[in-house]
Order: structure tokens, then C-alpha cells, then sequence
């Protein structure tokens, strides 16, 4: 995506501010400031890294090590396999922390004899939200590792890596969460009642946080086909992972004719 030719600078430290077109949050390559592009200044909420640990000079080793691991991959995975791309990526996540309290009337049929119920379901969510419009990127499977987050540094960034600046603001990320958790609150209810004649659910914010994680985005090449792989920067377990299905052998096969 080609970067806007208005210059900006930050607020801070006066350093110019790499800006893509549709970046909301920018951070600071220089000194870690983060400036809310709606109005200019420097932006407020608090924000946190989980650092990356795996790097260009250990990634192909994490690479290898996946390949081998597990029984649902082909046996000649770690020998055929062969690394198309990789890219480190430095993506922004909202973690937004609401309680949401669902008062519902409805009746249960699957018994054979309707029952009437009535209640109020609460949960506390940390809820996911990436700040990027399009990516690939799985949020809601993702676990962040949290015992690794520490405060937003420049310095924790791995050089090569394409850091991503958020599409979103908190005000819109904050929306985008409170929708996502009310249909997951019906989606939890529809489970438990077969008809529902009332639902209404409301959702306090307690928090939100803007953080960075990373991520390895791979694509290899196995048997003529191509797969993709997301690995996470910090622990270098999988978060995606497209495998090859093991090839059936016919009765020729079997019997090495």
C-alpha cells in the first residue's frame, strides 16, 4: 500500500511519521508515540507489546521444527517441503474488557414437553478486535501470550519486520466489540432454547487496550501444491496451519509394486 505524500510529523519528538493510506493510530518509529490521525495529537490509551522472540536467523529452524511435529502430517513433510515466503508481521489488536448481561425469555421444546425459561446470562469478556480492515490474520483463535506483554518499546521490534499501524480507532473498535459479543450472547442462549421471544443485552466497557503482537506469515510448497502457515513471533506455535493430507496407498503401493 503506497504511503501518503503529506508530511506529518510527530508530536513528540518531531520525527516524521510514516503514514499509509487508511491508518488510524500511528506509532512512532522513533520514539514510540502513538498519534491519533482524526485530530492530530498523541493518542492516550494504553499501549502494550508482546515482543518477538523468533527472528529472520531463527525462523527457518521454527520452520523445520513444525513440519516434523505431529501425526496428521505427511512423513515426507520435513524433506519435500519447501518455504515459498515469509514475512514478519507486527499487527495492532484492541483488547476490549466488558461485561455483558443478557436478560432473555424463551421456551425449551427438544424434552417433548415445553418449558418456559427466563433468566439473565452474564459474562466478562476480554474481546479481540485487530485494528486492520483485511488480513488473514485469525483473531478470535488467537491466544496472546500475555506473560510475555510488557509496555510498547521501539526497541522490542525485530529489524526487517513490517510493523502495521491500526485502520481502527478505539471508538470504533470498542463498537465493532460490543456487536461481536452481543450475537455471541445469542449464539450461547440459541444453544440452551429452541424458541426465544425476548432478548436484551447490555454490554459495559470496562477497559481497552491497544496492543501489538507478531506474527510469521509463511506460504510453503509441498508436492506441487502450496500452503499457508501463521506462526506466532513470540512462541513460534502455530496459530493457522494449512497440512498436507497423507497420500493413500493403493494395493500396488502397499506392496511396493
Amino acid at each position: 500500500m503506497p504511503e501518503i505524500m503529506q508530511k506529518l510529523n510527530c508530536p513528540d519528538c518531531g520525527g516524521p511519521l510514516k503514514v499509509q493510506a487508511g491508518d488510524a493510530i500511528v506509532t512512532c518509529g522513533y520514539c514510540g508515540s502513538d498519534i491519533n490521525l482524526a485530530v492530530g495529537s498523541k493518542y492516550f490509551l494504553r499501549h502494550s507489546i508482546i515482543p518477538p522472540k523468533i527472528g529472520p536467523d531463527s525462523i527457518d529452524a521454527i520452520i523445520k521444527g513444525w513440519m516434523g511435529r505431529g501425526f496428521l502430517k505427511p512423513s515426507d513433510l520435513t524433506r519435500k517441503y519447501k518455504v515459498m515466503s515469509k514475512e514478519l508481521q507486527i499487527l495492532p489488536i484492541f483488547i476490549v474488557h466488558a461485561i455483558a448481561k443478557s436478560s432473555y425469555e424463551g421456551v425449551l421444546t427438544r424434552t417433548g414437553q415445553p418449558v418456559e425459561k427466563k433468566g439473565v446470562l452474564e459474562k466478562e469478556y476480554y474481546w479481540k478486535v485487530l485494528g486492520r480492515r483485511a488480513s488473514a490474520f485469525p483473531t478470535r483463535e488467537y491466544e496472546v501470550p500475555l506473560a510475555a506483554k510488557t509496555e510498547f518499546e521501539i526497541s522490542a521490534l525485530v529489524p526487517g519486520a513490517k510493523f502495521l499501524n491500526s485502520e481502527l480507532g478505539d471508538e470504533e473498535a470498542v463498537n465493532i466489540a460490543k456487536q461481536e459479543i452481543e450475537r455471541h450472547q445469542k449464539f450461547l442462549l440459541e444453544k440452551e432454547l429452541d424458541e426465544m421471544s425476548r432478548l436484551d443485552t447490555f454490554i459495559e466497557i470496562k477497559d481497552t487496550e491497544f496492543l501489538h503482537v507478531s506474527a510469521w506469515f509463511v506460504t510453503y510448497e509441498y508436492r506441487g501444491k502450496v500452503y499457508n502457515l501463521i506462526l506466532d513471533g513470540a512462541t513460534g506455535e502455530d496459530i493457522v496451519a494449512e497440512i498436507p493430507q497423507e497420500e493413500k496407498k493403493g494395493l500396488f503401493g502397499l506392496f511396493g509394486g
